[in-house]
């Protein structure tokens, strides 16, 4: 009976491997494998290791020599069988099941079938045309610098049980249509992909879609991907821009700023939305919340003098490039929102009669009085209960950033003196 820890290990069938394009320059080689529907990103050494494992060697020999011819290199077998247990993914063995796919939601549905979801982008891949985007991208910029001004004034005011209504479901399409830009974006480059679905995000409801396989694009595409939703929801703006100019109609300019909210967040680099991927496929850096803790902590160690892992110049200042982003986002953030919760509360109390009129008990009231009060209420509070729940998600951000902090300060201390340097 062989030892566990000597036998050659058995990959699965299907396994494919190929050249990952990067955006950066210098940085170390990298390849794309494909298992299934799971990508995976890895060095050149992991790939001479998958595709020695994939000759099927029956002896430990005949594993350094497909190694070797793979690599270049000579390295003992039983170097090479404990690399793979240790650096390859757990999926790519024979006897490990296909996980599921995970989504990163508490709960989620998908709506529309790959099918479907190509169905309704079959016949919109020309808007990614070049010279249809300037056009257009050119139209939004100069008609939505027209209305924003108008839009941020006017969402502040309550808004009507109808104006709620009509603004949820109006604001769903536009989430709806942000999905089918992507969607939209990857038929255009010959890219298969899945199905639209919704989702709840922490605490934010999102739509959602599958677009795993556009790791397999270049980089310049996988940004196209990235800001297909954006771009989708500029075209969309264009149309509410021209309602909201013609008419200056109140629904109109709150669903401008509704939409134009949801775009900038979408963007911002903090979460893993599509800013943080469009900032990944173009800097060829990946795992960026984990690689920008990393950079902290080095950072702190050099600043408390200590000795820490030096990364190399372009990929470190695309680091930092992307910690003064997410800081500054970060602070912009807390900032609204401190300026929010101060003037509601002014708001509140200088005129309780508006936030909260006193109702007098009828007993002869109908469903429609009632349906109306609870409207009325509705309206008032839906803008504090969204600066409330967006307080409590900030601050609860706030102090993972600071456990990093503390973490990486306990981490330097334990470092030996002497920084380095370069």
């Amino acid at each position: 009976m062989s030892n566990p820890d000597t036998s050659i290990p058995v990959l699965k069938m299907g396994i494919t491997i190929v050249s990952y394009e990067g955006t950066v320059d210098r940085l170390p080689k990298r390849y794309l494998l494909t298992v299934g529907d799971k990508y995976f990103l890895i060095s050149v050494k992991a790939r001479a290791l998958v595709l020695a494992l994939l000759h099927r060697p029956e002896t430990q020999q005949q594993l350094e020599l497909a190694f070797a011819a793979e690599a270049g290199s000579h390295m003992p077998a039983e170097r090479l069988i404990a690399l793979a247990a240790q650096t390859l993914p757990p999926v790519l063995f024979r006897d490990t099941p296909m996980p599921t796919s995970a989504k990163p939601f508490l709960i989620s549905w998908t709506l529309l079938s790959p099918q479907s979801a190509a169905r309704m982008a079959a016949h919109l891949g020309w808007l990614f045309r070049p010279q249809v985007v300037i056009v257009l991208v050119a139209t939004f910029m100069v008609m939505h610098a027209t209305v924003l001004q108008s839009a941020i004034h006017l969402v502040h005011d309550a808004w009507t049980i109808q104006e709620t209504v009509a603004l949820a479901l109006l604001f769903l399409f536009s989430g709806l249509a942000h999905e089918l830009g992507h969607i939209a974006a990857c038929r255009y480059f010959r890219c298969p992909h899945g199905g639209i679905g919704f989702g709840l995000y922490f605490i934010f409801p999102v739509w959602y879609a599958d677009v795993t396989h556009a790791w397999q694009l270049r980089p310049r595409q996988r940004a196209v991907v990235d800001l297909g939703g954006v771009y989708f929801q500029s075209i969309l703006l264009i149309a509410i821009d021209a309602v909201a100019l013609g008419s200056g109609n109140p629904l109109a300019l709150k669903l401008v700023w509704l939409v134009t909210f949801a775009m900038l967040f979408t963007l911002n680099p903090v979460f893993k939305f599509d800013g943080y991927w469009l900032l990944s496929d173009l800097s060829g850096l990946h795992n960026l919340h984990q690689q920008v803790s990393l950079s902290v902590c080095a950072l702190i160690a050099r600043a408390m003098g200590k000795q820490s892992a030096s990364r190399p110049p372009l990929q470190a200042a695309i680091l930092y490039a992307y910690l003064v982003l997410s800081g500054s986002y970060f602070f912009y953030i807390g900032l609204f929102l401190g300026h929010e919760l101060h003037s509601l509360g002014a708001a509140m109390s200088v005129t309780p009669d508006v936030y909260w009129p006193s109702l007098e008990p009828d007993h002869h009231a109908g469903w429609r009085d009632v349906t109306l009060v609870l409207g009325h209420y509705l309206g008032i509070l839906i803008w504090p209960l969204m600066i409330v729940f967006a307080s409590f998600f900030f601050l609860n951000r706030l102090r993972q950033g600071v456990n990093v902090i503390v973490t990486g300060i306990r981490a330097a201390r334990a470092l030996p003196a002497g920084g380095t340097h370069g």
